[in-house]
């Protein structure tokens, strides 16, 4: 299927040719257009359909776009292609559609009946993990056993995250890297979520120093503050460790994603995708 585009080549190229790759070349693109009338009927001949990837170019072509829907042509835009293949929401795609994502990024009403029950009986299941994990820390470690660290929550608000403490004199020892592999290390954080500080699910809160140096290089990175934060989160089950601005910037794609599709459904996923992760991480232990 060849599409022909409507935008600038040097915004759209790098995100449709990885759309291309995630589709086996099923779906390529071609073409691009800073249209005119002229420029548009030219090129249509080539293409299969037409994917609007910047919607403010359409009023140049608006006649021709509706002529050639009639003469059976598919008219696609690429939030919904960019969502479908790469499961992520790419900054310059919200940016040149943010009349379309508008009604999404809304602040986000929580179900803090369900993320309760949860917990509650996740405690209960876990308790003598937590006991043990506990324990064998305060003997290997020392006091605190419990390490908090201030994060930044929903609407900007910070909090104290628990998590067991895994360093001694800067030093990581065998037990405790098997707690940060395993992330049991993160279990103290549903204490997080019966405060009503976390959920279960969401975008993983920041540091202050990583939220501030988002704030001011990442458009849009306060949408993720629209949700609570949460233990996992799609970004952690579809994109690796985040070190640099760059990887920061594609976290936060996939945490915009979240945030515009929250649902029972995604957090199932997400809870599964988590679950196999650990595993995957206890096999290569």
């Amino acid at each position: 299927m060849k599409y022909l585009v409507i935008g600038k080549k040097e915004d759209f190229q790098k995100i449709l040719d990885e759309i291309t790759l995630k589709t086996n070349n099923k779906m390529q693109f071609g073409g691009y257009l800073n249209p005119n009338p002229t420029s548009f009927k030219e090129n249509l001949k080539y293409f299969d359909r037409i994917l609007i990837a910047d919607p403010s170019l359409e009023h140049y072509i608006k006649k021709e776009l509706e002529d050639a829907q009639k003469n059976g042509y598919i008219i696609e835009i690429l939030p919904e292609i960019a969502e479908k293949y790469l499961q992520r929401i790419p900054l310059i795609v919200l940016k040149k559609f943010k009349y379309y994502y508008s009604e999404f990024f809304i602040e986000k009403s929580e179900n803090r009946f369900l993320d309760i029950i949860i917990t509650l009986l996740f405690l209960i299941i876990a308790s003598p993990l937590l006991i043990v994990i506990y324990t064998i820390n305060y003997f290997m470690l020392g006091k605190p056993v419990i390490f908090k660290q201030t994060r930044v929550g929903k609407n900007e608000k910070k909090f104290l995250m628990y998590k067991f403490r895994t360093i001694h004199n800067n030093h990581i020892n065998k037990f405790c890297k098997f707690l940060r592999k395993t992330r049991l290390d993160e279990l103290p954080q549903f204490f997080n979520v019966l405060k009503g500080n976390m959920n279960f699910i969401g975008p993983r809160p920041e540091m202050i120093s990583f939220h501030d140096m988002c704030m001011e290089n990442i458009e849009f990175y306060n949408y993720r503050l629209l949700v609570n934060p949460g233990i996992t989160g799609w970004a952690q089950v579809k994109f690796k460790y985040t070190t640099n601005l760059e990887d920061y910037k594609i976290k936060t794609e996939y945490d915009l994603y979240y945030v515009k599709n929250k649902s029972l459904l995604l957090d199932i996923k997400i809870l599964l995708l988590t679950f196999l992760a650990i595993f995957k991480d206890q096999g290569s232990l």
